[in-house]
């Protein structure tokens, strides 16, 4: 069969405007703005071209799948997986998924990896190209999820680094970002220990939208100008983006209290009590998951020794300037 191809790809954290790249929000709300990034946990994906059949597997999942022919209906298992391949139109002979990130992080997983799915099957590494691919993605995660979902995600999977995403027409355009110094110095993500589910998290905020609910459409009102600042201050002033990761944390917490977990509260307490901190989301649409922290200048080892004493290690990750890449 030969040597197999080794494709890898980031996932993400969102700084500002998660729920708002849900259409119609964004062309109801006028001139949305999502702020996000690559971070450099990889998803690897192992592939094999020729053979006879077709063989699935999910190291992390535990599931392995073969079949003597393309299957034509969506199998129980590594759905997600197959309706990706299947889209393609070149489902590859062998296929090995291996992901460092728990499920349900917040990070973006499923649709990161949706990306590396359907880049590695076209052998397309070129981020434009697979940035056009980007409404096909966000189509079939609908149908998987069976909710509207958003499509913030894929951007950074297939253009890697910081992007703002500046929803004003029918896709939206990008503008790359670079992130002060300061705050990559201070900026710090963590496991909640408690996994969310953000289709249905931003499912519920979706229906209360629509339905014309005021707290909710104030409170997106307030993200959607909270991004537009974060676009300006994530790279020029580190003390503003931790001001506006609290402000949109307690914006997100107004539509729903269950946006913040016990382990949040923790931290919070804790970084007040002891001086570190200065700001801190949910990733994604949270109830579980990452979350990121912005520490004041020089405490990052507080705070990091303080998370790990509550039992909330930090990650061990960057923001990096790679999307899908074949190795």
């Amino acid at each position: 069969m030969g040597d197999p191809e080794i494709w890898r790809v980031p996932v993400r954290v969102d700084f500002a405007g998660g729920t708002l790249d849900l259409w119609p929000i964004y062309a109801m709300l006028g001139v949305c703005v999502t702020v996000n990034a690559a971070v450099d946990l990889w998803i690897e994906l192992r592939v094999g071209r020729r053979g006879s059949g077709y063989h699935l597997a999910s190291r992390d999942l535990g599931q392995d799948l073969t079949f003597a022919s393309w299957p034509r209906e969506v199998p129980s298992k590594l759905s997600w997986v197959w309706r990706v391949l299947d889209a393609s139109g070149a489902p590859p002979a062998d296929l090995s998924i291996h992901s460092p990130v728990p499920q349900g992080s917040g990070l973006g997983v499923s649709s990161c990896l949706g990306v590396g799915l359907l880049g590695a099957a076209l052998e397309q590494e070129a981020v434009e190209g697979l940035a056009s691919k980007v409404p096909l993605l966000r189509d079939l995660e609908s149908r998987e999820l069976q909710t509207p979902t958003g499509w913030q995600d894929y951007y950074p999977a297939a253009l890697g680094g910081a992007l703002a995403l500046h929803w004003d027409g029918p896709a939206p355009r990008w503008q790359r970002l670079e992130p002060h110094p300061g705050l990559l110095a201070d900026l710090v993500v963590f496991y909640t220990g408690k996994p969310h589910h953000s289709g249905m998290t931003n499912w519920e905020a979706y229906k209360r939208f629509i339905e014309g609910d005021a707290q909710t459409r104030q409170s997106l009102s307030e993200i959607r100008e909270i991004a537009r600042e974060m676009a300006l201050a994530l790279p020029a002033d580190p003390s503003a983006v931790a001001e506006l990761l609290e402000r949109e944390g307690q914006a997100r917490m107004r539509m729903s209290p269950a946006v913040e977990t016990d382990a949040m509260r923790a931290v919070r307490s804790r970084g007040h009590q002891e001086g570190w901190f200065a700001g801190m989301k949910p990733c994604g649409a949270g109830g579980g998951g990452c979350c990121l922290l912005v520490v004041k200048d020089g405490r990052r080892e507080a705070a990091e020794a303080a998370l790990r004493n509550l039992g909330l290690p930090p990650l061990d990750l960057r923001i990096t300037p790679k999307g899908l890449h074949r190795l």
